[in-house]
């Protein structure tokens, strides 16, 4: 079997298919909205047909879903990267401070996590999705929260995955409220985001 037809070559084209799709997707979606997205016009500036687009993914929605979920692997992958920094404790707990306040300041993300919210109350399968990326997002944030407690020596205002549960919900809250009443003012909505983290980590008091 040559190079060029190897089932490893099939797999990294395809992953590059996707990543390509899902990138060019989470501009329209931002954009248009899942319900004013159009596959072929995706698929298109993607530089495929509408039937490499249906090759990856079943359908608009699965292919929505996709995009929500790399945002939340991203999101995921930075307060990884936090955790594994070599500098201080305070030098980290503040790179955690400052990397959940910029949460709130990046309108795609924002547009996005209100996009998913809306339909999910509309959409049986968005909904089935989007309670199954709380889960996951609840159980895997909760772990993480809980090594950055360990490590840092943090004191939480309840367990981990409490904690990440009601700081989401009170920062992806805040994020769509600021951006639905058009009065957007990062530094305001970044600050209110850190002071609702205040309220449930501490630095410095924990066993660590």
């Amino acid at each position: 079997m040559s190079e060029l037809t190897s089932p490893r070559n099939r797999k990294e084209s395809q992953a590059e298919t996707r990543a390509r799709l899902i990138a060019v997707g989470r501009e329209h979606f931002v954009r248009f909205g899942l319900g004013g997205a159009v596959a072929e016009k995706i698929a298109a500036e993607a530089g495929y047909t509408r039937g490499a687009l249906y090759a990856n993914f079943e359908n608009l929605e699965a292919l929505f879903v996709a995009v929500v979920q790399s945002t939340k692997d991203a999101e995921r992958q930075k307060f990884q990267a936090i955790l594994e920094n070599g500098g201080t404790v305070e030098d980290r707990f503040g790179m955690m401070r400052e990397a959940v306040g910029d949460l709130v300041t990046r309108p795609a993300w924002v547009v996005l996590e209100a996009e998913f919210q809306a339909n999910a109350l509309r959409n049986e399968k968005i909904r089935e999705a989007f309670l199954a990326q709380q889960e996951l997002r609840r159980r895997e944030g909760g772990v993480l929260m809980g090594q950055f407690a360990s490590r840092l020596g943090l004191t939480l205002s309840s367990s981990p995955e409490e904690v990440v549960a009601v700081l989401m919900s009170l920062v992806e809250g805040l994020a769509v409220r600021q951006a639905i009443s058009g009065q957007v003012n990062p530094e305001k909505a970044k600050r209110m985001a850190m002071l609702c983290f205040d309220r449930l980590v501490v630095v410095g008091t924990g066993k660590g």
